[in-house]
């Protein structure tokens, strides 16, 4: 039994003898063919071996920690590089001079620098081989700014590992003038119906960022932002919007959209009466607003106006229509009608040429110490020779007539003033009329005002000084708080009502004697 265990334990050696030398009998036979191909490896490069299975051995166990990967700094192989740098936005102008950081943790060996996409520093070596990027020691970047194309986005990368390379943005901005890219109304039309609503949005580059104000024609609006939102559009609506980008850098830019609106004509007349005179020229002219574009036409005893240059003109320009008679004569007086249409409707205005004067409407008038002043205008081609001016209480019938003072004029053009006094407070009514030697004209229209007659009730409300005398519509008058003494109002009857002091007190003390006595 002990011989058969013995040769058991002799056949295993031998088993394990042979396995080792066929072992090794196949890793020289490899040994020698890599030297063939490869050439004979010495102890440097098998030190070089080790060393590189021990940097990804370190690598792998660090990324398994969730730490960045080891760099060689000054002889050590197992720093975590990490950059210290934040990137920054920097503001520059044409010709200055900008660092750009890129420090990290430890000493690095290759720093990579981009403008945008494209290397431009590897390391030490300049790729675009311009004089106006170097590199410093610390391995901040300096950029001299030659042109506007040294702006953008500048970055540092570490190259750690290929999967590892943190990295760091610098943007260098210019202060630049704004510069409206996009003007654009949502939805993407220029035409909308009453009721309509839509956003017109205005974008603008530039640095720093540009304020974008909007306007409407000529009228600045409240509104400030890239949007403009208008709801339930109405007529008035419809025109030029602008906006106005601005930084304080250069110039503003601006840029308009102009939007319409579909709607009846709307007809508009500065003047219905026109006064003239044998020999002399009129014009006669309406403002007219409609989409689509309205047909503007003249009209004179239900017959359409035909031009007869030179005599008869007729002018558009923009929405204003103008019919020019020269040389009148007797039969060019009376009405005449401007007509405008559309698809959408038709609207009229009539107005009339006359050689009657002209009586335009009252205009507002500030009054002094403390009567109503009433103002209005009256135009003539012959000499005025007579004014007249009616006021009444509202709703009484009968009016009231004064003949204010005919002044000389030096041109058409006559205003008149008269001054009502002492009037009780109410709510009146004016209307005037003037002549000249062809007739009196028309009475004007009838114009409201009112009236608070200055006394106690005056003073007790000082507040109300400037509206206790009032035209309505184009006509406002105001009146005074004094008296025609220049006194203030109330004031006789306190120094009345005061003077008694005395005298009541002399008669309560001879009364308190006597009856001591």
């Amino acid at each position: 039994m002990k011989l058969v265990v013995i040769l058991c334990v002799l056949l295993g050696s031998l088993g394990v003898l042979y396995a080792a030398a066929v072992d090794k009998d196949v890793a020289d036979k490899k040994a020698k063919f890599d030297e063939n191909v490869y050439g004979a490896i010495d102890e440097e490069d098998e030190n070089l071996q080790k060393d590189q299975n021990d940097y990804y051995d370190e690598v792998e166990k660090d990324d398994e920690d969730g730490h960045e990967g080891p760099v060689e700094a000054e002889g050590s192989n197992d720093v975590n590089v990490k950059l210290i740098s934040k990137g920054q936005v920097f503001l520059q102008e044409i010709g200055s001079v900008v660092e750009l950081p890129c420090q990290a943790s430890a000493k690095v060996l290759v720093r990579f620098w981009f403008k945008g996409s494209a290397l431009i520093f590897h390391d030490q070596f300049n790729l675009e081989n311009k004089e106006n990027y170097k590199l410093l020691e610390n391995g901040t970047l300096q950029v001299k700014i030659l042109t506007a194309n040294d702006f953008g986005n500048y970055s540092c990368k570490l190259p750690v590992t290929p999967t590892i390379q943190p990295e760091i943005v610098h943007q260098v901005f210019g202060k630049t003038s704004p510069n409206i890219t996009h003007l654009f109304v949502d939805p993407n039309q220029k035409v909308f119906d009453i009721g309509a609503s839509f956003t017109l949005t205005c974008q603008a580059s530039g640095y720093p960022k540009p304020k974008i104000q909007w306007h409407k024609d000529n009228e600045k609006l409240g509104t400030e932002g890239e949007s403009l939102t208008i709801t339930n559009a109405k007529p008035n609506h419809a025109g030029n919007y602008r906006c106005f980008a601005d930084n304080k850098i250069g110039k503003p830019d601006h840029k308009y959209i102009k939007i319409s609106i579909n709607h009846i004509p709307i007809v508009s007349v500065d003047k219905y009466l026109i006064n003239t005179d044998h020999g002399e020229d009129a014009e006669l002219v309406c403002d007219v607003k409609g989409h689509p574009t309205p047909e503007v036409f003249w009209r004179r005893n239900e017959q359409n106006i035909v031009s007869r240059e030179p005599r008869i003109v007729l002018k558009t320009t923009n929405e204003r229509n103008t019919l020019t008679i020269r040389n009148v004569t007797e039969e060019d007086f009376g009405k005449y009608t401007c007509v405008a249409s559309n698809d959408l409707g038709e609207e009229t205005r009539t107005l009339s040429l006359v050689k009657t004067p002209a009586v335009r409407r009252f205009q507002k008038s500030h009054s002094p110490q403390k009567d109503i002043i009433l103002q209005w205008r009256v135009e003539s081609k012959q000499r005025i020779s007579a004014h007249e001016l009616q006021y009444r209480v509202k709703g009484e019938s009968s009016w009231n007539t004064l003949v204010p003072e005919v002044e000389p004029s030096d041109d058409d053009v006559y205003i008149i003033k008269y001054t009502l006094k002492d009037l009780e407070p109410g709510i009146y009514e004016t209307r005037a009329r003037s002549k000249n030697h062809h007739g009196w004209s028309n009475y004007s229209d009838i114009i409201p005002f009112e009236s608070a007659k200055a006394g106690s009730h005056k003073a007790k409300h000082p507040k109300k000084e400037l509206k206790d005398v009032k035209i309505q519509e184009t006509a406002s008058i105001d009146t005074p708080a004094q008296q025609r003494t220049g006194e203030p109002v109330g004031e006789s009857k306190t120094s009345s009502s005061t003077s008694l002091i005395p005298s009541l007190s002399l008669l309560v003390l001879l009364t308190t004697i006597h009856m001591r006595q």
